[in-house]
């Protein structure tokens, strides 16, 4: 096998990048409000599913819960996701897991006002093994304006690990009672879990399980998926590519010193200018493909070109990787893109604020029996992972 990696070379000179306290926290705009105005439909459904609750007393918890539902509902419907949300219309909305979303089963915790510094939860939320939620969503939920605003959420594992430091403790009347400051995944980090995180990920056995919470990984794959790049050289996309949303590039076009960088593939023909300098050479048979993170929240773009080298004997093949942002944003420092095989990282990028370069690179070269895969690990420790590439033009 060959390898090469960009860490070799100098990096290409590329305009600067300007980089702040908030950069480098890896905070983004939300791509979407995350609070909803409930139909009226909505709130007569959360009047009439309270009064079945026999207990007076949690008539009103009910009720707050069922706004909250609502609205969860409605804000994954606005999305471009499809996302659907499942529970029982025709009972109260259970306190321990309200709803499921794809494989998650979550506990919406409902609460009246953003002056409540805790908030309560079952422990059959937490402690049964058969029936414990994924995923803890904090909603507020302003009745007389009817809106429902999805503040945060709470992964299991880091519930787990606060239960397992001692930080929690249960009351007799079977309930945790947790600091609102525990729920630290943003509206988005929400969108992302339910999209490609998988709830097995969560679902940590005991809280001894939850001493090192495991980090998300996104996009993750189903077995036996695989990218096959080699289609790319005819044009065409596999399945498992366009269901991630990769799209295929034109073939690249000669170099122009004034030309725009309006369409992705001119923004790519205008790094590899940039790259030209520092030693890069990528022959005009090469064939790509990009995918934008954009409908995650991540201003984020993935490209990727492929081509053959049949000298030597055996033909091989080259996976060269450029990450890097949307138009107007820009990567957080202390991001990294990796690329390895099955048994080790072949090659990897870090970017620094000391480096004067917009995009992170990365190339390897195999046979063609050989596959790669690429990881782009975010600075908060969030981890995008793709299925494997392949080339296998004839299949």
């Amino acid at each position: 096998m060959i390898l090469l990696s960009f860490a070799a070379y100098p990096f290409p000179h590329l305009p600067p990048m300007s980089y702040s306290a908030e950069s480098a926290e890896f905070e983004f705009e939300p791509w979407r409000s995350s609070m909803v105005t409930l139909s009226a439909a909505a709130i007569d459904w959360a009047v009439q599913i309270c009064q079945q609750e026999p207990d007076v007393a949690q008539q009103w918890p009910t009720f707050l819960r069922a706004m909250a539902v609502q609205g969860l509902q409605q804000w994954l419907e606005a999305g471009a996701q499809d996302i659907a949300i499942y529970y029982d219309r025709n009972r109260p909305p259970n306190p321990t897991v309200t709803c499921r979303v794809n494989d998650f089963r979550l506990a919406v915790v409902a609460q009246g006002s953003l002056s409540d510094e805790v908030v309560t939860i079952p422990q059959s939320a937490v402690d049964d093994a058969a029936n414990f939620a994924h995923l803890y969503v904090l909603a507020e939920v302003q009745e007389e304006a009817d809106q429902v605003t999805i503040l945060a959420g709470l992964r299991r594992d880091r519930l787990l690990a606060h239960l397992r430091q001692g930080e929690l403790v249960a009351q007799a009347d079977g309930t945790y009672t947790l600091p609102v400051q525990y729920f630290d995944s943003s509206p988005e980090d929400i969108l992302l879990y339910l999209t490609c995180l998988n709830p097995e990920q969560l679902a940590a056995a005991s809280p001894a399980a939850a001493s090192a919470p495991a980090r998300p990984s996104l996009l993750t794959q189903r077995a036996g998926d695989l990218i096959n790049a080699g289609r790319w050289l005819r044009d065409q996309l596999d399945t498992v590519a366009d269901g991630l949303a990769w799209t295929l590039l034109p073939p690249l076009a000669p170099a122009h010193a004034m030309m725009s960088t309006s369409t992705p593939a001119e923004e790519l023909e205008a790094v590899l200018r940039d790259l030209e300098p520092a030693g890069g050479s990528i022959p005009s048979t090469a064939r790509g493909a990009y995918t934008d993170l954009q409908q995650f929240g991540l201003p984020f773009r993935l490209y990727a070109l492929t081509w053959t080298m049949f000298e030597p004997r055996p033909p091989e093949w080259s996976l060269f990787l450029f990450l890097g942002p949307v138009p107007g944003e820009q990567l957080p420092p202390g991001t990294r893109l990796i690329v390895r095989d099955t048994e080790a990282i072949l090659a990897e990028q870090t970017l620094s604020p000391d480096l004067d370069a917009a995009y992170l690179y990365a190339q390897v070269i195999g046979t063609w029996d050989e596959q790669f895969t690429a990881m782009v690990e975010l600075p908060n420790g969030t981890t995008l992972n793709w299925p494997p590439f392949v080339f296998r033009p004839e299949v």
